[in-house]
């Protein structure tokens, strides 16, 4: 059973005939017992019943896994008296040759019971005041041994089963919700929190390619991203093609290549004379390095900012057309133009951009 407490089976497979809608106005008043004279599974039970006119609301298998073959608001056949067929729900169990049940199948059909009777307020199981066997109302073998050397096992089970569903619940210290897991993308590495607003970003730029780990299993969301990552970021989503004349000599370190590609493209520029790669990136520095690559122009100055005023000259228009284009957003209203760009933001800054 999937839930006890709502009469969730394990398998639902509904007839479609041999039932009757509703209840003709009438309650739930007690459980029928019945045997499937047969070592049946709920979908043979339901194969039986499309040429039999029989049914049952649940069906136990000899496993103990109990599927529905009839809904509770409905009136199965089950019982060959129609005013009981209202007033009851009626379960099958998987039986011996002999008419015994499995172990199995009597804890799984006793649970069942007591669930039923809690669920309808019939109270605790008791055989003949709310727990009925399917003899009861015509001459019949079933529930076979279900009715004999197998009832008071099944009455007490039921018992014991019903006295545990209605325990108080022990007082739980709350504990933190489980996280989720991370995206295929992104399970590589260790230093993530999968609940962190970065997942999203992080998990586009890894599966496009744009940005890698540092080979020890981590990629440093938080980390301060460097003029030579940035530089290789750029040349990841531009798809940067790099003249090696010789395959034997290999361009060092490694953002060498990526910054000279940067440098005749227009992306980069040094400061007398010097690129400072390993520098930290500012977000106004990045947000110019996208800018230069796109050769974005902003309309105009953006408003509702408390500190434009500390955007450098040489960066307005970059970031000005980062802001328009969504690829940077302030965050109270605040841009951070001369923070360290973390590898995160600069990840969701070209994600912004591209994706």
């Amino acid at each position: 059973m999937i839930d006890w407490a709502n009469l969730q089976p394990d398998k639902i497979k509904l007839l479609a005939k041999h039932f009757t809608s509703g209840r003709r106005g009438k309650k739930v008043e007690f459980v029928g017992i019945h045997y499937m004279a047969g070592n049946l599974t709920t979908e043979g039970c339901w194969n039986v019943w499309q040429t039999r006119e029989a049914s049952a609301h649940y069906c136990v298998e000899d496993d103990g896994t109990i599927g529905q073959t009839v809904y509770d608001r409905d009136t199965s056949w089950a019982l060959g008296d129609f005013d009981a067929n209202c007033r009851s729900i009626n379960i099958e169990h998987a039986s011996m040759a002999d008419g015994t049940v499995t172990d199995q199948t009597l804890d799984a059909g006793a649970h069942l019971t007591a669930a039923i009777c809690l669920a309808y307020d019939l109270g605790k199981p008791e055989w003949l005041v709310n727990v009925f066997p399917h003899c009861y109302f015509m001459a019949t073998s079933c529930p076979g041994q279900l009715y004999k050397s197998q009832k008071d096992a099944y009455i007490a089970r039921a018992q014991y089963w019903y006295d545990e569903m209605t325990k108080p619940a022990a007082p739980v210290k709350p504990s933190e919700p489980a996280k989720p897991p991370l995206p295929d993308a992104l399970k590589q590495f260790t230093d993530l929190d999968s609940t962190a607003w970065y997942i999203g970003p992080l998990e586009k730029a890894v599966s496009a390619g744009y940005i890698n780990g540092y080979g020890d299993g981590r990629i440093g969301p938080d980390d301060s991203l460097t003029r030579g990552q940035a530089v290789c970021i750029v040349a990841n989503a531009a798809d940067a093609v790099f003249d090696h004349p010789f395959d034997d000599v290999v361009a060092s370190p490694y953002y060498y290549d990526a910054i000279a590609w940067a440098k005749s493209a227009g992306i980069v520029s040094g400061n007398d004379g010097e690129f400072r790669p390993n520098d930290h990136c500012t977000r106004a520095e990045f947000a110019s390095m996208l800018c230069n690559w796109q050769g974005g122009e902003a309309v105009g100055e953006p408003a509702g900012y408390s500190d434009w005023a500390n955007v450098p000259d040489w960066a307005k228009n970059a970031v000005a057309w980062a802001i328009e284009h969504a690829v940077i957003s302030g965050n109270a209203g605040h841009i951070r133009p001369n923070d360290p760009c973390t590898r995160a933001e600069g990840a969701a800054m070209l994600v912004n951009l591209l994706l």
